[in-house]
């Protein structure tokens, strides 16, 4: 192999290395699960006040899937769920549609 093959093959590898850090593994992604089984499991949320993780479609203000941690809230006028994370501290809007995964915390 050249010297300028072994050059580039190195390069690639740290390029590769490099932007795994930047970026979360796909790994975490979970699967998108069943819109009947999406409110089942924020209905029991509520109700119980479990701490959940949400994780959220992209949208229009975010391209890539987010999650949002903390206990989760009907919105009494609109079909938005409110999430307040656990100290409090924040609270999140998501509309329900773009909910992709829920999990408990």
């Amino acid at each position: 192999m050249s010297r300028s093959a072994t050059n580039r093959h190195s390069l690639v590898d740290y390029l590769k290395k490099g932007y795994g850090t930047l970026f979360t593994p796909i790994a975490k992604v979970q699967v998108q699960m069943p819109r009947n089984q999406i409110s089942t499991y924020l209905k029991k949320a509520v109700k119980n006040r479990y701490p959940i993780v949400v994780q959220v479609n992209p949208t229009s203000q975010s391209e890539s899937i987010v999650e949002f941690s903390g206990i989760a809230y009907f919105s009494p006028k609109s079909t938005q769920i409110i999430i307040k994370s656990d100290l409090q501290t924040i609270t999140y809007l998501i509309n329900a549609r773009d909910i992709r995964h829920i999990r408990r915390q």
